[in-house]
């Protein structure tokens, strides 16, 4: 097969035919990397819970298909690196607004104080906004540029055949349509927590059983959060999230329920039937929801839609907005010069995190502090962000280290991440809960590998510069991998 050369002139090596034997390596990397990253890295998925089969194959099919999809996509239209992240834009909006439904259910428990900070039009606008801008970064992006890195011989060819893209369409489409479908969650919401300071007070020395029970559960943190409110009659941010956290652990419990706790409690036909009957996941959790629904009337909201469904308007602005991603993201395409090269690649990735912390985490909590800030503000704030992002990793287009470069950016993406799963790890166990375990060990593997990763491609650009190449070529090894 002949060579053909680059926009620089220069001589490429020969195209690799699709699917040539060793691509399951980087597609089985891809599909495994990306809900580890999204998922189990962030906390949002524990490692008990993410390492359980059922759990891990459905997240396979959401992220790791989604982000093979994304990939195929970039490596069969040569997508630049604005693509990518259009398409990681647009696979964000199918994961939080059409299967999770984060962006227009106003009781998913995570969304927290941004159920009502920048709620408008049956939206979470600032939810909306922030997660879109995760899922494009954190679990499309960075994924597919590590794993590309990692075998930099295959980083131009597709991996999977049309046999291949259909089963991964297919698994993706079957995952997000169960989800819109029947996915919820149970558990207690800020906003249906209407006396979190009534609350404290039973928790904190009341003499019925129920409540005595559920004050020996207090972790110590929000115990003392608790006494402090209970003793200086106010009630506070803090206090909500330590009641809401508290009933929340409760759920699923299977030693909630007892005929001496709810002894003085009226129960609903429905629920003295399933009192008679053994209950375990989804079923547990709905039941101990009504008990404490049941129990304390007036100081918790009783949810009347379950599961939730979004408006047709709503559902048909997710799709329209998504299919205007995907196309928008087909138009950039590679060619011409790119603009410059991105430099300390390590820092910018670095500073997205600690943007993403800031306008996703403290200017949240200072306006639920008080503090007064327009959510229009914090929505621009996430466009100017996303906008910066495109465009200092436009520098990497076309440039024959491109693969090191945005290898090393997806790793500064990632490392406060694994400080923050280490810290959380530690911090949780502290407290006893257990579905954290392991998490220590996710962080500190995760630390080593990045490291190794980060001598290792710090190494190739020095080779490259000092060989003033722009083709990583001279560096590969093998079939593909990194040395």
């Amino acid at each position: 097969m002949p060579s053909s050369v680059d926009i620089h002139g220069a001589p490429t090596e020969p195209a690799l035919p699709s699917s040539c034997p060793g691509a399951w390596k980087p597609v089985l990397t891809l599909l495994v990397l990306a809900p580890s990253i999204g998922e189990l890295l962030s906390g949002s998925s524990p490692p008990l819970q993410f390492f359980n089969p059922i759990f891990f194959l459905l997240l396979v099919g959401l992220y790791g298909c989604g982000a093979l999809l994304v990939r195929e996509t970039a490596a069969r239209r040569s997508l630049n690196s604005t693509g990518i992240l259009l398409c990681g834009a647009a696979y964000g909006i199918i994961e939080e607004g059409l299967m999770c439904k984060s962006f227009f259910n106003p009781h998913w428990t995570d969304t927290g104080f941004l159920s009502v900070y920048g709620r408008a039009w049956g939206v979470n606008w600032v939810w909306a906004f922030g997660l879109t801008f995760y899922h494009m970064v954190v679990s499309i992006t960075v994924p597919i540029f590590l794993t590309e890195a990692l075998f930099p011989a295959r980083a131009r060819e597709p991996w999977i055949r049309r046999r291949g893209w259909l089963i991964t369409a297919a698994s993706f489409s079957l995952v997000t349509l169960l989800g819109f479908c029947a996915f919820d969650n149970r558990q207690f919401h800020l906003i249906e927590i209407k006396q979190p300071l009534a609350l404290a007070r039973r928790f904190n020395d009341s003499t019925e059983a129920l409540d005595r029970f559920i004050g020996r559960q207090l972790n110590r943190k929000h115990r003392e959060v608790i006494r402090k409110a209970v003793a200086l009659q106010k009630d506070s941010p803090d206090l909500a999230h330590a009641v809401q956290d508290e009933l929340n652990r409760l759920l699923p419990r299977a030693d909630l329920y007892s005929e001496e706790k709810f002894a003085g409690v009226t129960l609903p036909d429905n629920l003295k039937a399933q009192a008679t009957k053994p209950r375990h996941g989804d079923k547990l959790v709905e039941f101990n929801r009504g008990l404490l629904e049941a129990a304390y009337p007036e100081m918790l909201a009783r949810r009347q839609i379950y599961p939730f469904r979004p408006s047709w308007r709503l559902t048909l602005g997710s799709v329209v907005a998504i299919a205007g991603l995907v196309l928008l993201g087909l138009r950039q395409t590679l060619g011409g010069q790119s603009t410059g090269s991105l430099r300390k690649p390590w820092r910018a990735g670095l500073g997205c995190t600690v943007g993403f912390v800031l306008v996703g985490f403290i200017i949240p909590s200072l306006v639920e502090h008080g503090t007064r800030i327009p959510p229009t503000v914090n929505c621009v704030l996430w466009c100017v962000i996303g906008v910066l992002i495109g465009r200092l990793l436009a520098r990497t287009n076309d440039q024959g280290d491109y693969l090191w470069r945005r290898g090393l950016w997806a790793i500064g993406v990632m490392t406060p991440w694994i400080f923050f799963a280490l810290l959380l790890g530690i911090f949780v166990g502290m407290i006893g809960a257990k579905s954290f375990s392991g998490m220590v060990i996710v962080a500190l593997a995760f630390g080593l590998a990045i490291l190794k990763l980060a001598l290792s491609w710090r190494s190739r650009l020095v080779l490259s510069a000092q060989s003033n190449s722009p083709h990583p070529a001279p560096f590969l090894r093998g079939k593909g991998e990194t040395r």
